[in-house]
């Protein structure tokens, strides 16, 4: 996590926390390398990987980017709807100073907020009395 923020409510915190996700997921992660370098990973456990990214041509290389930022997005995906499971149907909860977090905005849980962050969606404005 970059500087921490000040937050108001234990609703900036949940916002902050799903962007960090849409942002990391971004940010880090091999598909970047794949598409720019022609590398996965400078590891040496990873060199069958970068032989293999060696053989494409850069479309190719493109493709596989797309397909690996897409495997990502989906663990972190699989994730929230796991925890998004367990916050709907086993009393999981999550708090900030002691106050209970707001999450799923969006109607489609933790991991729909994710998606939508991702593709654009703007968060909705809190109505009066809301903001925990």
């Amino acid at each position: 996590m970059s500087e921490a923020p000040e937050f108001q409510t234990a609703l900036d915190v949940y916002k902050s926390i799903i962007d960090e996700f849409v942002n990391q997921t971004r940010r880090y992660g091999s598909s970047s390398h794949v598409a720019e370098s022609g590398i996965f990973s400078n590891a040496p456990a990873n060199g069958k990987f970068n032989e293999f990214i060696g053989t494409l041509s850069p479309t190719q290389r493109e493709l596989l980017a797309e397909m690996l930022q897409e495997e990502r997005d989906g663990a972190i995906h699989d994730l929230l709807a796991a925890l998004s499971g367990w916050i709907d149907c086993e009393g999981v909860g999550l708090t900030w100073q002691g106050k209970e977090m707001p999450v799923d905005l969006s109607g489609m849980g933790l991991h729909g907020d994710f998606v939508g962050r991702r593709d654009g969606w703007e968060w909705p404005s809190p109505d009066k009395g809301d903001e925990a």
